[in-house]
């Protein structure tokens, strides 16, 4: 699984400095409310349970609230169609929804753009995501249809509302106290120079005893059974597929905290 993996990871990363840069994003007031929602990984059940407590729970602040998704919105769990749909679902008034590109996210978009019956991507949670659609992979295979038939097929069953949103995903969010990535930065670098391969890919490289920034850094990507706190870092992905539970780190001002749902 690591070496399909490691070979996964070399083949998106080469795929995506072949594309445009992502947009970044920033905002310089600070909002009256922040949170930012770990991996989803398909996990539709809990991704709305999560919103509807936020929600719920801000009732009485009249501020604007932001929710920010760390990417990794598909793959690995049984219910990828269904957390796009609700991503693209209308939120009160007084929120804004922003959702960050992972490499899952791309890795489905990649996917859609060269459909292949020997994707790798198979194993590790594109057979899920397929399943969420509709489509039943391995009765796929059995049939032995033409390339051109199964590009079809891939074509004819992914909305194009759905492959519009990926398309259109920023990759990272930087307020005046925190960066927000899927995967983290690499140290040293300000914003601007951070590659989408490294926001969307790095592990190892940022998880150090050191901090990476000027300023906090909020992600997901590296999963934990709870928030990974390390220096001048957050990581909240708690393995929500897995069982883990589906975490956000909410900002108040400069001050967090953790919620959850499982």
């Amino acid at each position: 699984m690591k070496a399909i993996f490691s070979r996964l990871s070399q083949m998106l990363k080469r795929d995506n400095l072949e594309q445009k840069a992502r947009r970044r994003i920033r905002i310089s007031e600070i909002p009256s409310r922040l949170y930012a929602i770990g991996d989803v990984h398909g996990r539709a059940d809990l991704q709305k349970q999560l919103e509807e407590k936020i929600i719920a729970e801000s009732l009485s602040d009249t501020g604007l609230k932001i929710i920010i998704y760390l990417g990794d919105l598909v793959d690995r769990g049984p219910q990828s169609a269904r957390v796009l749909d609700q991503c693209l679902t209308t939120l009160p008034d007084d929120f804004i929804r922003i959702c960050l590109c992972g490499n899952h996210d791309q890795a489905l978009l990649d996917f859609y753009n060269r459909p292949s019956m020997k994707a790798e991507w198979f194993n590790f949670g594109g057979k899920e995501t397929l399943a969420s659609y509709g489509l039943d992979l391995d009765y796929i295979l059995r049939m032995k249809l033409h390339k051109d038939e199964f590009i079809a097929l891939v074509r004819q069953t992914i909305p194009p509302e759905h492959i519009a949103f990926l398309e259109a995903l920023p990759i990272a969010l930087s307020t005046p106290y925190a960066h927000f990535a899927h995967a983290g930065m690499r140290p040293g670098r300000d914003m601007e120079k951070q590659t989408d391969e490294d926001l969307m890919w790095i592990r190892g490289d940022f998880l150090i005893d050191k901090a990476a920034s000027d300023r906090l850094i909020v992600h997901g990507h590296t999963p934990s059974n709870k928030p990974l706190i390390g220096p001048d870092r957050i990581g909240v992905d708690t393995g929500a597929y897995m069982g883990g539970g589906l975490t956000a780190i909410r900002f108040v001002a400069k001050d967090y905290s953790f919620l959850s749902v499982r």
